[in-house]
């Protein structure tokens, strides 16, 4: 299984970014992933002041994206995930395609279908409903994959979607085009997963992987693909410093959030000693997870990643 980490651009700023991702990069772990939101999410709820104004600075998630891959060498590059309902696929698809390059094609295409209703009451972007926003991810994906492929100019006619003509350069480094990351749970939005994406992103806990990927796997039969054709990425909540009361308060807001006891939680996120990290990213590994995302929060920094790039790591299959 490889390791990943995913650095929200919220209540920080770039200086601390750099260090966690040179550091990610120069120890060997898989990729890195911003998030694509224009307000915090945490702490606390969504947005995160009471009132429903949000608080604390905020960077653009492909921007910063773009920086981070321009320094570093190794790491895989995506936003964890990107709503559709933010940008016009075709600014979405040359934005993707201009990381590719930027990076020597090492550029992910991470989508949704968008949930954040707050954030887009608050600056004006359009909030149809869930199958429509659905429908919306399906056609992105698409025109995105005849923008990347195609020779000719591409005519696409969707509900949402509609290109005339429409030319497409350069095409992505990667000779097989920049992977997909489709990241949800609904059963619709796992359904597009199978059919257009490369790899597919979810909240699962260990024990609830099994069953997820049995469903992905008939999925993709059902769209003549293998289950080696759809990568399996988890996302995990993180707690590197093995600091208890800190380990206790992630338990807290785990458990306020998202629900579950006291063991379940601990049996999902990584922290605690060495020893406690690898056992439970082995649970994932055990599941059928191909890729752990692990969630670094702005009170964590490059010395956390780090430690647990040297203690834990090891113990899992690294990029060459």
């Amino acid at each position: 299984m490889e390791i990943a980490v995913q650095t929200p651009p919220e209540h920080t700023d770039y200086p601390r970014l750099l260090d966690i991702w040179q550091t990610a990069d120069d120890l060997g772990f898989a990729a890195g992933f911003t998030f694509d939101h224009f307000v915090p999410l945490n702490p606390g709820a969504r947005p995160s002041a009471p009132g429903g104004t949000p608080d604390g600075p905020q960077f653009e998630g492909w921007t910063v994206l773009a920086a981070l891959g321009a320094v570093t060498s190794r790491l895989d590059l995506g936003t964890l995930v990107t709503g559709v309902t933010y940008r016009h696929p075709v600014l979405l698809a040359k934005i993707a395609v201009t990381l590719d390059h930027i990076s020597a094609g090492r550029a992910l295409l991470g989508v949704g279908a968008a949930w954040h209703e707050a954030e887009h009451a608050m600056y004006g972007f359009d909030y149809p409903g869930v199958g429509d926003r659905m429908t919306m991810l399906d056609e992105t994906l698409e025109a995105f994959s005849l923008l990347c492929r195609a020779d000719d100019p591409v005519d696409y006619e969707g509900r949402f979607v509609q290109l005339a003509g429409a030319c497409f350069d350069p095409k992505p480094v990667r000779p097989g085009g920049v992977p997909v990351l489709v990241g949800g749970s609904g059963e619709r939005l796992r359904r597009i997963a199978a059919r257009r994406g490369d790899w597919y992103n979810g909240f699962w806990a260990p024990w609830e992987w099994a069953e997820v990927n049995d469903g992905l796997d008939g999925l993709l039969a059902r769209y003549g693909r293998s289950p080696g054709d759809l990568k399996r990425t988890a996302f995990v909540f993180t707690e590197l410093a093995n600091d208890a009361a800190t380990t206790e308060g992630l338990v807290k807001t785990f458990q306020a959030t998202r629900g579950g006891t006291t063991e379940e939680i601990r049996a999902r996120i990584v922290a605690g000693s060495p020893e406690q990290m690898v056992s439970v990213l082995e649970s994932y590994a055990a599941a059928g997870v191909d890729m752990a995302i692990l969630n670094i929060r702005p009170d964590q920094g490059a010395a956390e990643v780090a430690r647990f790039g040297e203690q834990v790591l090891p113990a899992f299959d690294r990029r060459a």
